[in-house]
């Protein structure tokens, strides 16, 4: 997404006093953070909050928000680091539910893409080295795909049986039960699809191909992020611990609690 000189100003300020440079870390600026977070705007296929976006990057660096937040006339970009530090602890705490969900969401966004940024002047992100992280593993050799899918690029009709919307652990399952029955499905998926030759452990890739959003998507508030998949698999493909199985103790405390067949052999 193209920023215009004020919003770029506003939104490198603010990575900057989010996470700015000390003790041999770079800041998120010289990282790039700024220009990542504009590119995965993209991402977001709401049109409104993209405005919203927008328009608090344009309001941020007046003089007016530096003054009435913190008592400093003056650029917010252009402010010490303490009274900007001030100004974002004020949305943080706001009583303005909407002030709250726009630091929380500045603060997932601007954290996430300092640790999963792949390069820096050409050399592996340096943040990596700092907490013990290697690096990806690289791609695999690119192999037969084991799956055949239609990609369509203009508008279709396609007839079948039954049409399942969603290629997850619910959708693939009843996809498989209802072809094992004879019945011609279709399974739509919203997401590409990607085999084994397509994970290189990539962090900030995975993000963009694999998850709803970017990986970006939450409540309204921004107080619980949603980590849905969005490719040929779903749920199944970036399943964070959801196939674990549910310890003993917590199963019988939910059964007491009325859901009794979740204590079952099942």
């Amino acid at each position: 997404m193209q920023l215009t000189p004020r919003q770029k100003r506003a939104l490198e300020s603010i990575c900057e006093t989010f996470l700015p440079e000390t003790d041999g870390w770079p800041s998120a600026v010289q990282l790039g953070v700024p220009d990542a977070l504009a590119e995965a705007l993209e991402f977001n296929p709401r049109t409104q909050d993209r405005a919203r976006f927008l328009n608090l990057l344009d309001v941020w660096d007046s003089k007016l928000h530096a003054f009435l937040l913190a008592g400093e006339y003056g650029n917010f970009s252009a402010l010490k680091a303490e009274v900007r530090e001030k100004i974002l602890r004020s949305w943080a705490d706001s009583s303005l539910r909407k002030r709250r969900a726009a630091f929380q969401a500045l603060r997932k966004a601007i954290g996430f893409l300092y640790v999963m940024l792949p390069e820096y002047r050409g050399a592996a992100n340096p943040v990596w080295k700092k907490i013990g992280y290697p690096g990806p593993l690289g791609a695999k050799a690119q192999g037969a795909r084991p799956l055949r899918v239609t990609t369509p690029e203009k508008e279709i009709t396609a007839s079948c049986d039954v049409c399942v919307i969603g290629s997850g652990a619910g959708g693939g399952v009843a996809a498989a039960v209802l072809a094992a029955a004879g019945k011609d499905v279709v399974v739509l998926e919203a997401g590409n699809y990607y085999d084994d030759a397509d994970f290189d452990g990539a962090e900030l890739g995975g993000f963009q191909r694999l998850y709803s959003e970017g990986g970006f998507a939450a409540t309204e508030d921004h107080s619980v992020g949603f980590l849905a998949g969005e490719c040929l698999g779903g749920g199944t493909v970036v399943n964070y611990c959801t196939s674990f199985r549910t310890p003993d103790d917590i199963r019988t405390e939910w059964a007491e609690a009325g859901v009794r067949w979740i204590a079952g052999a099942e």
